[in-house]
């Protein structure tokens, strides 16, 4: 009778513990997903003019089997860390993934300069990571008339995107969901850009 019960209390500790678990595993990603996200709407908000253009990009790269965007643009937005540091100022921004250091998934770092020019320089090594455990990270980006773009470039030919940001960008976020793999933690917003070209609309 003893082992009766202590099985039955110890299968119900277990089922506990693991809800417990799944349940602080849940709430670590959604936090992490919605910094993520708003960091990012504050430095797409923040999109701004340098030297009579809009510098806005999205570059698409391999990153072993997968394919990511690098989004670089210009932005007032600058984060200091240090006394050191420039407390404002508009400055380079950029989103890339890299391999992450979770056994699963990649990160998603943010690099933010002062004093880099992109057009003569490298893409930019440094940053910070922001979020983690990232299954896919994709964009759509859309003019003032609402067409949507799967990448974009201010330097580029396209007529609608020359020397402009886009009007709205769509974020696509989807984290490793390691009890089911088939079905990522999915998560969306859209960033409207309200000053995005030279002239007044």
């Amino acid at each position: 009778i003893l082992g009766i019960v202590l099985s039955t209390v110890y299968a119900s500790y277990t089922g506990t513990f693991r809800l417990i678990r799944e349940s602080e595993y849940d709430a670590e990603i959604y936090g992490m997903a919605r910094c993520a996200l708003d960091r990012m709407a504050r430095d797409l908000q923040s999109t701004a003019v340098w030297r009579q253009g809009f510098l806005f990009r999205a570059k698409s790269y391999s990153l072993g089997k997968r394919d990511f965007v690098r989004l670089t643009f210009r932005a007032a937005s600058h984060v200091a860390f240090g006394d050191q540091d420039v407390p404002g100022g508009i400055s380079v921004i950029e989103y890339r993934i890299e391999e992450g250091t979770e056994k699963e998934g990649y990160r998603l770092v943010r690099s933010d300069s002062l004093y880099r020019d992109p057009d003569k320089e490298e893409p930019d090594r440094g940053g910070y990571p922001l979020c983690e455990r990232i299954e896919s990270l994709t964009y759509a980006f859309a003019d003032e008339a609402g067409k949507e773009y799967d990448m974009w470039d201010s330097g580029g030919e396209i007529e609608k995107q020359k020397k402009k940001a886009p009007a709205e960008v769509l974020i696509r976020l989807s984290l490793v969901n390691p009890a089911n793999p088939e079905r990522p933690y999915l998560f969306m917003t859209r960033v409207r850009i309200p000053f995005n070209r030279l002239e007044a609309p």
